[in-house]
């Protein structure tokens, strides 16, 4: 199958979400993996992480050919080895997402819609932002706020960051597709960026415009 969501934007970023539908035999041959590539896969002992691994591959085969290789800093953040591309990853239940830019981080979120994220709400939704949230869709509001600030997290690449306390996102419409904007204050300097959110079927996506 075709990637899920293709997207080229004016601003340089390009992104995709892929829908995991196939087997695991169809994923592994759309990935194409290289030797080793297969041995960190075979390291993968859970069935659902081995499937998002494999659609994130498969998803960089659409935006590159030859598709390069994934390889992670020791802060656990991905990069293109000999390419100029930025790339963040993303993946959620049956979902997977990439960005990709040629001179700055993107950020790209996905989750899928649960229940869970209303116990962990007080580690990372400031007072403020609560105070705007609508206890009739409040579940869908938190996961736009995480991804928002899981997107705020990715974009930034010197320092770590608390996602309630240098993490801000700024009142926001539920819909279908809705920009609001996101904020990172560390040390005293500000940097705002803006963000799309996205609904597609029980998961939101967020990433950086």
């Amino acid at each position: 199958m075709p990637p899920l969501l293709k997207i080229n934007n004016p601003n340089g970023l390009s992104a995709g979400v892929w829908e995991i539908t196939e087997t695991h035999n169809e994923l592994l041959e759309k990935a194409a993996l290289s030797t080793e590539e297969k041995k960190v896969l075979d390291s993968y002992k859970n069935e659902g992480r081995r499937m998002q691994w494999l659609a994130v591959r498969a998803l960089l085969g659409e935006f590159m050919n030859p598709r390069p290789v994934i390889e992670y800093k020791e802060n656990g953040k991905p990069f293109l080895p000999g390419r100029k591309e930025h790339i963040s990853i993303s993946h959620s239940g049956k979902l997977a997402a990439i960005a990709l830019h040629n001179t700055i981080n993107p950020g790209i979120d996905v989750e899928e819609i649960h229940p869970k994220i209303n116990k962990i709400a007080h580690r990372f939704v400031s007072d403020i932002e609560m105070s705007y949230l609508n206890q009739d869709t409040l579940t869908e509001q938190l996961c736009v706020i995480w991804a928002a600030k899981e997107v705020l997290y990715k974009t930034n690449t010197e320092s770590m960051l608390s996602f309630k306390q240098n993490l801000s996102v700024s009142r926001f419409k539920l819909a279908d597709k809705t920009e609001f904007t996101g904020t990172i204050n560390k040390d005293g300097v500000v940097t705002t960026h803006k963000l799309l959110c996205q609904k597609i079927n029980n998961y939101i996506l967020v990433y950086t415009l």
